[in-house]
């Protein structure tokens, strides 16, 4: 266990949680065909999956073994009487596998409602998941892509959109080494709107999207404003401010005028940098590479899962802060 009083903090949090909303997400509990209510519901088995991600466990298998070992506690968390077995485990991750991004973006609008995103921006970039593949075996499956050095690797991008207060994903997206970075930005921007604060209003970015088409996707669709690196290849000159005056980048983005503004403000991309870094060390790409290992094969969906569930635990972390820093100011407040 990562650490106690965090375990006791979350489980609590979870236990007072309001879980109606995510039992409408994922649906109503279905009958067997014998009449009698299956014995696990949904949204105790999302919670299962919840606790795999905090004990960083890659394997259902390991999981039930886990939940044998701490019955009480894993138990309690989870809101179950008895352990499912790994056949209950997958068939759920399965069947609800495309109700589980529906979640995280619920609770983004939960933590966003609750004031965490306030005077808060974004920043996005993304990190490859290579995948080891036997020798004599095809990777074609996978494809091969690029990094931003260009060296070659196949397996998957997980693109991540981060808070740069909370350094926890916003929005994020999966796809094969062979998509690229580019497409699955546009991919990523070009979906509803992201951030409903008005105070929020950068969006920063690395300077492989230092190109027309993405600066006017963020600006359409999210309605920010993009600070992205300069991209020098593009152009052949040496710096941003050294551009023509009639370049579109200050058409598009006259705040661009302001570099030592920019400078400034660009900095801010090290929030990303940690969330990738610490995606790699620990949640969920660790996780990831545990599995390829045994099986030397590994399917996006589970790749999607083990993402979602992992950046859905932070989630959950960060608003059972809140909770208790509410708890303590009104603590505070009755005592004075």
């Amino acid at each position: 266990m990562q650490n106690k009083e965090e375990f006791l903090h979350l489980k609590t949090f979870i236990q007072r949680f309001d879980w109606v909303p995510i039992i409408e997400l994922l649906g109503k509990t279905r009958f067997s065909r014998r009449g009698r209510r299956k014995e696990f519901k949904p949204v105790n088995l999302f919670r299962v999956f919840i606790l795999k991600s905090y004990l960083l466990i890659d394997d259902n298998t390991i999981l039930v073994k886990r939940l044998r070992e701490n019955k009480s506690s894993y138990l309690e968390f989870c809101g179950l009487e008895k352990v499912p077995s790994h056949d209950v485990l997958s068939k759920f991750e399965k069947r609800f596998s495309h109700k589980f991004e529906l979640i995280f973006n619920f609770l983004d609008d939960v933590l966003e409602i609750a004031g965490a995103f306030e005077d808060d921006d974004m920043s996005f970039d993304g990190t490859d998941i290579p995948v080891l593949i036997k020798t004599k075996q095809s990777p074609h499956r996978y494809h091969f892509g690029a990094r931003s050095n260009k060296k070659k690797f196949h397996g998957f991008w997980l693109m991540i959109l981060a808070s740069i207060k909370h350094q926890i994903a916003r929005r994020f997206l999966v796809g094969y080494a062979r998509e690229g970075q580019i497409n699955l930005a546009k991919e990523l921007f070009t979906q509803t709107k992201i951030d409903e604060s008005k105070n929020n209003i950068f969006v920063i970015m690395d300077g492989i999207f230092d190109f027309h088409e993405m600066h006017e996707i963020i600006i359409s669709k999210q309605h920010k404003l993009p600070i992205i690196g300069y991209n020098k290849r593009r152009s052949g000159i040496e710096k941003r401010k050294d551009l023509p005056s009639t370049d579109w980048h200050f058409k598009l983005n006259p705040i661009y005028r302001n570099d030592a503004f920019i400078l400034e403000e660009f900095k801010k991309r090290t929030s990303i940098e940690r969330v990738n870094s610490h995606s790699k060390m620990y949640t969920p790409i660790c996780l990831i590479q545990n599995k390829i290992k045994k099986s030397h094969t590994i399917k996006k969906t589970m790749v999607e899962n083990m993402v979602v569930f992992s950046f859905m635990l932070e989630q959950f972390k960060l608003l059972s802060k809140i909770k208790q820093k509410q708890i303590q100011k009104s603590l505070l407040l009755y005592k004075g």
